[in-house]
């Protein structure tokens, strides 16, 4: 049998452990559990992680810090911000339908601060952060460089409008992942690419108010 790579073998860890922990839930995905998930020796896994926090940690990595680098490319860099909104907004839904299972995953893991001792919840509470600053980073990237390659002016408010994107999606999925209904959800997608780009201020606004 082939030799796996450990970059490859610890990525297939990382995705299992995100369907074993949406599936069964946070308590529930052992390192038994996600070696099984992913067809591989338990000690294979050991290999690759020296414990199941680390192994959580690079699920959080690869649900924000890695997600955007995954997605489908944008429209061109001179479309404009507003159209680069609408882009992103619909790539990421359609991600979302794509992998439900991610979804349900990131929601675990952003709950998991409630769930473990007070003396953990520090620590919980430091990679739900890191999580957060992942999709705000990226997200800030990519409409700053959209406005930068239309010649337009980079938004005064561009890391609230960011949060205001990334919450409006966490609550779609969240609505649609318990009440599904395509057709009401890809409208709510649309709104909401439509409320960011309402909701970009400038410098010259803020000069004049």
């Amino acid at each position: 049998m082939a030799r796996v790579p450990t970059a490859e073998r610890r990525l297939q860890f990382v995705r299992s452990a995100a369907r074993v922990i949406a599936q069964d839930g946070l308590a529930a995905a052992t390192t038994r559990r996600i070696a099984a998930e992913a067809e591989a020796p338990l000690a294979s896994l050991h290999y690759c992680f020296r414990s199941k926090d680390e192994l959580l940690q690079e699920v959080y990595y690869y649900l924000s810090r890695d997600y955007a680098q995954s997605l489908p490319p944008v429209a061109a860099s001179d479309a404009g911000l507003k159209a680069v909104v609408l882009a992103h907004a619909r790539r990421v839904w359609e991600r979302m339908l794509a992998e439900p299972h991610e979804q349900v995953t990131t929601f675990e893991l952003l709950l998991r601060r409630f769930r473990v001792d007070a003396d953990e919840q520090p620590k919980a509470l430091a990679m739900n952060r890191s999580m957060y600053e992942g999709w705000v980073k990226s997200t800030c990237a990519l409409f700053e460089s959209a406005a930068v390659g239309a010649g337009e002016e980079v938004p005064a408010n561009l890391e609230l409008a960011a949060r205001l994107f990334i919450s409006g999606i966490d609550g779609i999925s969240m609505q649609h992942l318990a009440d599904p209904d395509p057709a009401r959800s890809a409208a709510l997608v649309e709104m909401l690419a439509s409320a960011v780009a309402g909701s970009f201020t400038y410098s010259a606004d803020a000069q004049a108010s």
